[in-house]
């Protein structure tokens, strides 16, 4: 090495080039096990500028050291058996040979390329780790039981595709490491036989603390999510998310999925997180890209796309349209149900966009429902909710979504606690439960006010033959029957129409109505 050192520097860098080939050389013609072995005094160091290939197996044993500054082209295997991390240096390590390769042991890598068509597998007992570039030039890098961490200042180069991306299917994740809020793109997706599929995953961190020796893992599955409850619309596919280190963060998260995964109609699939219990369901799926989006996550788990969120099935009567243990359905036959919810009004405020274009049939009439959540009813107050959202109340007490059908479907809702919904009328006074409201069998959240009076919280109810039900007449909504909902009466006395002041919901403003304002004078509400 003197003797080189003495070399002018153009002859002096060749000369090093030629001196590690030498040395990788002179151990291949030695070798009998046509491996390069690396063992306890043994030190092989690829310069900087240097490019070395290698055509059989580099087997790392003991105190044996590879240093590559340069660029060590592996044609065979790359076997780690230390034990702790172990650092290759500043330099590039490329797996292209030309059968399957493997790579196993605590590498840690400054820059490691992958332009193998027959592929790259993690093997071993121990993980890896990239702090520079990893570049996806050709052929599938795949995980199996390992990780591959990604250092903060790492960065993926090439183009990934179908051909050139990280398969990360099994218990193994590419994890990155972050020191800042920032974007980066998860090069991953799955081989099922001799098909590819590519399925990248996309974080945008806007806030957060990094802790040192922090990352966000991802592997995904292409399957339907077990869960017996996804049905209808869904995707098979799904990515699960997992971090260590970061807290306090919001991060906004997209997944790209095939066309194939789609079951039913793309256009009815929601993002949703499906563990743990309960959903959290964000966007609808960008049909046109064919990406789900979950923005304002603050927590990391499963994700897949599903038909929405979380379901319930509330049952309550209006006094004012009850008769013999069902509700007219007067306003719907007039035609004087809006098709869309009226509660974007004060006191309501509620600016959902709920609307239809026709109501549906055995409809009654527009109510609000309210997500509250707490340890007892008593505390559900105003601050505690989760959503609201418009909904049809129907002649037999159920309240349905906009189809007039289902169970009403809340989005992006995430239940910590007990539930409370709350139910509100626009001349009734409002009704909150009285239990927690809990997960039937069918997965719906399951409830009905009406079955007896220990169902609804505090005051606002009435019997109504064998039922209970909410109370009318409270016209201007200040959840007490008093003298000012007698003046709306009397002021629209004999209108036909849709008014606040007709509280048996007939269409006319007329003697009835004063008879249930009259009987429930001085009556009001214990929702808090």
């Amino acid at each position: 090495m003197k003797i080189i050192e003495s070399l002018t520097p153009g002859i002096r860098k060749y000369s090093k080039i030629f001196l590690c080939t030498f040395i990788l050389v002179h151990v291949l013609m030695i070798s009998k096990t046509n491996a390069q072995t690396i063992s306890t005094s043994g030190n092989i160091t690829v310069g900087a500028g240097a490019v070395v290939n290698s055509n059989f197996d580099m087997s790392l044993q003991g105190g044996g050291t590879l240093k590559v500054m340069g660029t060590l082209i592996l044609k065979n295997n790359l076997v780690n058996q230390k034990t702790a991390p172990d650092s290759l240096r500043s330099g590039t390590i490329e797996l292209s040979g030309t059968t399957s390769q493997t790579v196993s042991g605590p590498n840690v890598f400054a820059n490691l390329k992958i332009d193998n068509a027959a592929g790259v597998s993690l093997t071993g007992y121990r993980d890896n780790q990239v702090y520079g570039v990893l570049t996806l030039t050709n052929g599938l890098l795949t995980l199996g039981n390992r990780n591959l961490l990604l250092g903060s200042a790492a960065i993926i180069a090439g183009t990934p595709t179908a051909t050139n991306m990280v398969v990360a299917t099994d218990s193994g994740e590419l994890r990155k490491a972050f020191s800042t809020p920032t974007n980066f793109t998860y090069p991953v997706g799955n081989k099922t036989g001799t098909e590819k599929y590519y399925s990248p995953v996309t974080l945008s961190f806007t806030s957060g603390t990094f802790a040192t020796g922090n990352y966000v893992g991802v592997n995904l599955v292409d399957a339907k999510y077990s869960n017996d409850s996804i049905t209808g619309n869904y995707l098979t596919r799904y990515w699960t998310l997992s971090q260590s280190g970061i807290t306090g963060f919001n991060c906004n998260a997209t997944f790209k999925y095939l066309p194939a995964d789609v079951t039913g109609a793309e256009g009815s699939i929601y993002c949703t997180k499906v563990n743990p219990s309960p959903w959290v369901a964000y966007n609808i799926a960008n049909t046109g890209t064919h990406e789900l989006t979950a923005n304002g996550i603050s927590s990391f788990s499963t994700f897949s796309g599903t038909g929405g969120g979380m379901d319930i099935s509330l049952t309550a009567f209006l006094e004012g349209p009850y008769n013999a243990g069902a509700m007219n359905t007067t306003l719907n036959a007039g035609g004087l149900i809006p098709l869309s919810q009226p509660y974007n009004t004060v006191p309501w405020n509620y600016a959902g966009p709920e609307s239809v274009t026709s109501i549906p049939a055995g409809v009654v009439d527009w109510v609000l429902i309210e997500l509250r959540q707490a340890g007892a009813p008593a505390n559900a107050t105003s601050a505690t909710i989760l959503k609201k959202r418009a909904a049809f109340i129907k002649s037999d007490g159920t309240i349905v979504d906009k189809d007039g059908i289902s169970p009403i479907r809340f989005y992006n809702t995430a239940l910590t606690t007990n539930l409370y919904p709350v139910v509100r009328h626009r001349n009734h006074l409002a009704i909150m439960a009285n239990n927690s409201v809990i997960k039937a069998a069918t997965g719906n959240y399951v409830y009905s006010y009406s079955s007896s009076i220990d169902q609804i919280y505090g005051t606002g109810k009435k019997q109504l033959g064998g039922l209970w039900g909410m109370i009318a007449g409270d016209g201007d909504r200040d959840n007490t029957i008093q003298n000012s909902d007698f003046i709306l009466w009397s002021n629209n006395f004999g209108s036909d129409g849709l008014y606040s002041s007709d509280y048996d919901l007939d269409g006319t403003v007329q003697n009835s109505d004063f008879i249930k304002w009259s009987s429930n004078f001085g009556l009001d509400n214990s929702v808090p």
